[in-house]
């Protein structure tokens, strides 16, 4: 099934309800047409229990992946019929995975990364159930974003307590699953943010790169919204940037970090507020969970935002 706008296409299928002779062919077979041309195997008893959903822009390509135990094979036959324009960087999610190249094995689990080239041979397994995103980046444009002029080996990237690449892999996973889900109209903006990322995620820190900060930030912002200590130097030395570079990147953009916290505390605020499962929970506890150590400074910013008192807006 697919859904077309002028500039991008989604493409999704699922296994579920495949009979089970007909499982890793169908995903084969769909593999080829939305990713690369592989073969895939499994010891499951039940089979290949497994979904995606692929999204097509102008220069990038996104996929989301969950399935049961499996591994996919890329072989010499498999790069001549089907050669990959793209360097697919996925991003583990779920489970524990390996790769198996010319040159060794390379293991790691949910939160790390791998950045590999599809025209090189590999198996590529997971020994649980799994679930990944991928960003693809046209080959043509990686020398250019890392100054490389090729990938000769895969790269696994490892996330770790106060690593910058952990927010900006939280950054991307958050990005992608979102175009997956609505794709952009006008994707050009989303896509330079992700290329961003994708410099900031294999080790590239140029100072230009304000999309792929500004995306960080924003999704740092969200991920600790509760935390009394949430600032902008704390959020500046966690993405791994200066304060002051952190002040320009939000100027860019005609804001400013606490004119953010601000506002990301007052939506979530205001979406608990609607929340018919939460009624019963006080307008001081909402606004403690979004993060206001006072209801009264909450009070007064949520009217001067939204025209309405908390109350009000719990009762319309």
């Amino acid at each position: 099934m697919g859904t077309t706008s002028v500039t991008a296409v989604t493409t999704a299928f699922s296994t579920a309800r495949v009979p089970f002779q007909d499982r890793l062919p169908l995903w084969e077979d769909y593999n080829k047409r939305s990713l690369i041309g592989l073969s895939c195997r499994t010891l499951a008893s039940d089979g290949l229990v497994a979904a995606q959903r692929n999204l097509r822009m102008p220069r990038l390509r996104f996929t989301e992946i969950q399935g049961n135990d499996h591994v996919v094979e890329r072989s010499q036959v498999d790069i001549r019929n089907v050669p990959a324009e793209t360097l697919p960087l996925c991003l583990l999610l779920e489970g524990n995975a390996f790769y198996y190249h010319s040159g060794g094995c390379e293991t790691f689990s949910a939160g790390d990364a791998i950045l590999y080239d599809a025209d090189r041979p590999f198996i590529y397994g997971f020994s649980t159930n799994m679930r990944q995103v991928i960003l693809e980046v046209p080959r043509s444009l990686y020398p250019e974003r890392t100054g490389q002029s090729g990938l000769t080996a895969p790269l696994v990237l490892r996330a770790g307590p106060g690593a910058p690449f952990t927010e900006y892999a939280r950054a991307a996973v958050t990005t992608i699953r979102h175009a997956l889900q609505a794709p952009p109209e006008n994707p050009q903006a989303m896509e330079d943010a992700c290329l961003d990322l994708f410099e900031l995620i294999t080790g590239n820190h140029p100072s230009s790169l304000t999309g792929g900060y500004m995306l960080s930030a924003r999704e740092y912002i969200r991920n600790h919204l509760r935390e009394a200590d949430l600032s902008a130097s704390r959020i500046a030395h966690d993405i791994g940037i200066s304060e002051r570079h952190l002040g320009r990147v939000f100027a860019a953009e005609d804001t400013t970090v606490g004119k953010e916290i601000l506002a990301t505390r007052l939506r979530r605020a205001a979406e608990m507020l609607a929340d018919p499962k939460l009624q019963s929970a006080s307008v001081g506890a909402i606004a403690a969970s979004a993060g206001f150590a006072s209801a009264a400074h909450f009070s007064r910013s949520f009217k001067q935002a939204f025209g309405c008192t908390p109350r009000e807006a719990r009762g319309a």
